[in-house]
C-alpha cells in the first residue's frame, strides 16, 4: 500500500513537468513511463466518484448520469415514470374490476339474508368452482347444527371430509366425542349464513364473476411487476453510472449495440473489465 502511494505521489510530481511542454522531442521513455503510471494509478485517486454517481443512480434512475452530463439520464428517468405509472393504472383497474366481480357475486350468486359481509379472495373463488353452497344447518328447526349432506354442495363436502377425519367415513351419533369434532371441524371451516350462494338458475353468472377475478387478478399481478421493474431500473442505472465513471479511467468499457433476434431488433450490452496488470 505504502508503494502504491509512493508512486502515485511520483506520477503526480513529474506529471506536470510533463504536460508543461518541456519534453517536445517526440516520443520520450520517461514521459511514456510516467504517462501510463498516472494512467493505472487515476481508478484509485478517483474512487470515490464511481460510487457517488452510482448511488445517486441507484436513489434516483439518470440523477447519476446527470452528473456525468449524458444523454442516458431521459431513458432511465423516462422508464421509472412509465413503471410507476403503469402500476398505478394497473392497481386502479384491479381494484375497479375487484368492486364489479363483489357486485355479480352479491346480486347474482348470493343468498341474500342479511347484511351485506364480503368474504376473502378464497371465498369468491369457491364460489366460482361450486354452484352451491348448501345450507350451513340443514334443519334450523332441529336442536343443535346439523351439518348439510348433500355432497354436491360446497358444505356437504366439507362435512363429507369431517366425517372422513373424525368418523371413519361414518355417520355417527350425535353426543358422541367423535361426532362433536367432526362438527367442530364442520363450523369451522363451512360457510355460515351470511355468505351461502346458489349458481343453479343463473350459471352464466358465475361464468361472468370468475372472468372479473381472473381480470382482477392479472391486473394486480401486472402491478407487481411493475414494481420488479422499478428496482431493475434503479439498479441497472446504478451500475451503468458506476461503469461509465469506471470507462473513463480505462478501469472498464461499456458498449451497447444493436442485433438482430428472432424477435426483431433488440440491444446487446458488452462489459470488459481490466484484471491485474
Amino acid at each position: 500500500m505504502g508503494g502504491r502511494l509512493g508512486l502515485a505521489a511520483l506520477a503526480v510530481l513529474v506529471l506536470p513537468v510533463c504536460a508543461s511542454g518541456q519534453w517536445r522531442g517526440g516520443s520520450d521513455p520517461s514521459f511514456e513511463v510516467n504517462h501510463r503510471l498516472a494512467t493505472q494509478l487515476a481508478p484509485q485517486a478517483l474512487s470515490a466518484e464511481p460510487a457517488r454517481v452510482a448511488g445517486m443512480s441507484l436513489l434516483v434512475p439518470g440523477l447519476g448520469q446527470h452528473k456525468q452530463d449524458r444523454n442516458r439520464k431521459w431513458m432511465f428517468a423516462a422508464a421509472e415514470v412509465l413503471a410507476w405509472s403503469f402500476f398505478a393504472e394497473r392497481r386502479r383497474s384491479g381494484s375497479e374490476l375487484r368492486d364489479q366481480y363483489l357486485d355479480v357475486a352479491w346480486d347474482r350468486g348470493r343468498l341474500q339474508g342479511g347484511a351485506r359481509v364480503e368474504g376473502d379472495f378464497e371465498y369468491y373463488e369457491t364460489m366460482t368452482k361450486w354452484a352451491r353452497s348448501g345450507a350451513f344447518d340443514a334443519d334450523p328447526l332441529a336442536s343443535g347444527l346439523q351439518p348439510e349432506a348433500d355432497v354436491n354442495a360446497y358444505n356437504g363436502l366439507i362435512w363429507q371430509r369431517a366425517q372422513s377425519l373424525f368418523l371413519g367415513g361414518k355417520a355417527g351419533q350425535e353426543g358422541e366425542a367423535a361426532y362433536e369434532q367432526a362438527r367442530a371441524y364442520y363450523r369451522t371451516n363451512a360457510y355460515g349464513e351470511a355468505f351461502l350462494w346458489d349458481w343453479s338458475s343463473d350459471a352464466g353468472g358465475q361464468q361472468a364473476m370468475g372472468g372479473l377475478i381472473k381480470d382482477s387478478d392479472d391486473r394486480f399481478r401486472q402491478a407487481t411487476t411493475a414494481v420488479g421493474v422499478v428496482i431493475a431500473n434503479h439498479l441497472v442505472a446504478a451500475v451503468d453510472a458506476f461503469l461509465r465513471s469506471r470507462v473513463a479511467s480505462g478501469f472498464a468499457s461499456l458498449e451497447v449495440f444493436p442485433n438482430q433476434t428472432r424477435s426483431g431488433l433488440g440491444w446487446s450490452t458488452r462489459v470488459r473489465v481490466r484484471v491485474g496488470r
